[in-house]
């Protein structure tokens, strides 16, 4: 303790030869380590060190706020959105064997979780343990390679191994990594639940990249996916599966069919608008999806789409 506090204080000049920690340590201290206790430190046994490197940071430092999808060009993202739509209809149906049309013969995936369980008293992960391939943890080489997927047969098989899910489309967001004519790599984020008996309705957060290349229809081939799972945050699971919120009216509000609900979903994760607004769109234009998206994109170019529709 007595370490710890003269650490404190502000020494820039300190004099270790022949003390009695020189002389009885069958350790040498390097300078980086007589540094972490005395971080000022400029000057050690008469020599000169060299200047500690930092960050010049404010702290507490504020993160800026979370953006939106980014997809580069309507192009790509008419591609990717209807890919997505495709990919998770299969994914979350029950049989994902169908998903073998939308991997390359060559594919590979892996899947990681979290290297450190912040809250270990939330839900467990242990489902995804055993096939995590977090290169933080793992060291050996021969492992590594074990928990990579390899083929599309390999790789359909594990993803049908995997839990069952409902994903939460409207939380999905899309950043676009590197396109070419020849290449499209993005990431999607965002939420799901899983929906089998044994871990009814848990929620978790995922971050998925795919390596595609073109294919048929204007469509795309998966050569690499990249999992990662860990638990979701209260306030992720707040806001997962919101429905619209109610507003006052004199008629009752009509229920949604299972048409309207994919395109209400659909809607959402296009225009980035939460799901009581993108409704209010749709509605507004007698849910016809291209009338309704034409008309966004004019109003929200002119400014006319407040900020409370994107949150």
């Amino acid at each position: 303790r007595e370490r710890e506090r003269e650490s404190d204080c502000e020494s820039v000049r300190l004099l270790l030869c022949g003390c009695v920690v020189t002389l009885l340590s069958s350790v040498s201290l390097s300078d980086s380590a007589i540094r972490e206790r005395f971080p000022r430190l400029l000057r050690l046994d008469g020599h000169i060190l060299p200047r500690p490197i930092a960050f010049d940071v404010e702290a507490p430092t504020t993160l800026p706020a979370c953006k939106g999808s980014y997809f580069g060009s309507e192009e790509i993202k008419s591609v990717i959105l209807r890919f997505l739509q495709q990919y998770y209809n299969v994914y979350d149906s029950g049989d994902r064997q169908p998903l073998l049309d939308a991997y390359h013969d060559g594919a590979s995936f892996s899947l990681s979780i979290p290297f450190s369980l912040q809250n270990p008293s939330r839900c467990s992960l242990g489902d995804y343990h055993k096939d995590s391939r977090n290169i933080k943890k793992l060291k050996d080489p021969t492992t590594r390679f074990r928990l990579l997927k390899h083929t599309r047969l390999n790789v359909v098989a594990f993803l049908n191994e995997l839990p069952k899910t409902q994903h939460d489309t409207s939380s999905f967001v899309v950043d676009v990594n590197t396109y070419t004519n020849t290449l499209l790599s993005f990431t999607i984020s965002g939420v799901f639940k899983e929906v089998d008996e044994k871990s009814r309705d848990t929620v978790r957060a995922f971050s998925r990249v795919f390596i595609t290349v073109p294919a048929g229809n204007a469509g795309l081939c998966i050569v690499n996916d990249e999992l990662f799972v860990r638990n979701a945050t209260t306030e992720e699971i707040r806001r997962a599966f919101a429905t619209p919120a109610p507003t006052p009216s004199s008629s009752p509000v009509p229920t949604l069919t299972a048409a309207q609900q994919e395109m209400l979903s659909a809607f959402s994760l296009q225009s980035g608008m939460n799901l009581e607004w993108s409704q209010k769109c749709l509605q507004d234009n007698e849910w016809d999806f291209n009338r309704a998206a034409q008309i966004f994109s004019q109003l929200k170019s002119q400014g006319k789409i407040p900020d409370v529709a994107f949150k």
